[in-house]
């Protein structure tokens, strides 16, 4: 009797320890969910409660909203075989919970390999300097990648950062600590070379403006003054013509009133000579005596410029 009874209960302890199941499932805000018949017929779940009954369904939830996933302590070689180490972050979103279920076994595991394997990848194709100088670079080009690997996931990647990026370890890094000091050194002194060259260059330009202006100076100076010289030529030249315009009409009065005698209107333009003279020199401050040679000469001389002089008046 006590024997059935010990068999009677260990028959029904596993019953009592079996976990209860339940006939109804929810589906959270943020989530979508897929709920197949025997493993077939997938029906899209929204957010709310829906029906799962225990062994005839099964029910896949994803997460639709905005994810990050952090890749921490990648080992890799740059372009130029520098050992670094770097950790990363990825964003991501599922865009299509149906392919995301049942295009790949587990997205966010499958996104976790092609992140790390890519970003290895593509540090490879970048020269320490380069990623150090400027990532944004290194992260568009791993957000490409990526993002092309998964989308046939339903899977949209967001943003992709690098969070830590150095040497592998300490040797390393003072080697190059060494190599950027050189570097910096070397640059300095290019752009050293470059100052001095551009400097000589400014000067020698400085220099041959400086002789093509003195060149344009003079020559414009000596147009100047030979345009002065020539203005002043003609305007000689103009007066001598007045002058000896006027003079021919004067002699032509004077040989009228001389009743065109030769030998009067010479003896005339003498006694006129000789009176501006005298004039002069009765107005000099320092001169008070004149004499004259041939005193009858010139008394007639001067007689008959008196006369004409009558004539005039």
């Amino acid at each position: 009797m006590l024997k059935n009874f010990v068999r009677f209960s260990s028959v029904l302890r596993p019953i009592q320890n079996e976990q209860k199941r339940s006939f109804l499932t929810i589906i959270n805000q943020g989530f979508e969910g897929y709920r197949t018949t025997f493993g077939q017929n997938p029906v899209h779940l929204k957010p709310g409660l829906r029906l799962s009954i225990p062994i005839l369904h099964d029910v896949q939830k994803v997460d639709v909203r905005e994810a990050g996933m952090t890749v921490d302590k990648i080992d890799a070689y740059t372009k130029d075989n520098v050992p670094v180490q770097l950790s990363a972050v990825l964003f991501y979103q599922v865009k299509n919970a149906y392919k995301a279920c049942f295009e790949v076994s587990d997205y966010r595991s499958g996104i976790r390999s092609v992140g790390t394997s890519s970003l290895r990848s593509i540090v490879g194709q970048f020269e320490y300097d380069q990623i150090i100088g400027d990532r944004n670079k290194i992260n568009k080009e791993w957000l490409i990648v990526v993002g092309d690997s998964i989308e046939h996931w339903g899977i949209q990647t967001t943003k992709a950062e690098i969070q830590s990026f150095g040497p592998l370890d300490a040797s390393v890094a003072k080697t190059l600590e060494k190599q950027m000091d050189a570097e910096r050194d070397r640059r300095q002194q290019e752009l050293n070379t470059r100052a001095k060259i551009n400097i000589s260059e400014g000067e020698k330009q400085s220099t041959i403006l400086q002789s093509e202006g003195s060149l344009i100076a003079a020559k414009n100076l000596a147009d100047a003054n030979f345009l002065t010289m020539q203005k002043h030529a003609e305007g000689k030249k103009y007066s001598i013509e007045q002058e000896t315009q006027a003079l021919c009409q004067q002699l032509e009065i004077i040989s009228k009133q001389l009743n065109n005698d030769p030998h009067l209107t010479v003896q005339y333009l003498l006694a006129r000579k000789r009176f501006e003279e005298l004039q002069a020199i009765a107005n000099g401050q320092n001169n008070s005596t004149y004499f004259i040679n041939n005193q009858t000469e010139g008394v007639h001389s001067l007689k008959l410029f008196a006369d004409l002089i009558k004539k005039d008046l």
